[in-house]
């Protein structure tokens, strides 16, 4: 008899952990999904051309960054997607390839569009890098300045 409660134990707590798997990843689906249509709302009322893709995903780091919503919350779902994350490329890259006599004809200004906007980036990342650099260890100094001082 003990042995048939001990198994319906491990029967019940798989059960629970089942279920507790399944609405984790449905409640951040949810979540996913509604940051995305909220995005698309908003990218069809306003005047600007932005996908709607992006500001989803924008309100999602918003809600995320100031922690109206936890992380745990999507990070089962967000795994789920990044292991899956080639196969969601194919039709993307389908598409590619069904224009490709359009890339063929202008690789050219795409070739030299990439790179001037890669060195665009990074240009701008090393400038900014250097001045909030020098930026803190200018506080930096004055900061242990102030501490040596006796009073």
């Amino acid at each position: 008899m003990k042995h048939f409660l001990a198994k319906h134990a491990t029967i019940k707590h798989r059960l629970y952990s089942l279920y507790y798997t399944l609405f984790s990843y449905g409640r951040g689906l949810l979540i996913l999904t509604l940051s995305l249509w909220a995005g698309n709302f908003i990218s069809q009322r306003l005047p600007i051309m932005i996908p709607g893709s992006i500001i989803g995903l924008l309100i999602l780091f918003f809600l995320l960054a100031f922690q109206i919503i936890p992380t745990c919350w999507i990070k089962n779902s967000c795994n789920l997607f990044m292991r899956y994350m080639t196969l969601l490329f194919i039709p993307a890259a389908m598409g590619i390839m069904d224009n490709y006599t359009l890339l063929l004809n202008n690789w050219v200004p795409i070739i030299f569009g990439s790179i001037g906007s890669s060195l665009l980036v990074l240009l701008l990342t090393a400038w900014l890098t250097e001045k909030l650099h020098k930026k803190t260890t200018k506080t930096a100094t004055l900061s242990d300045s102030n501490e040596e001082q006796p009073l």
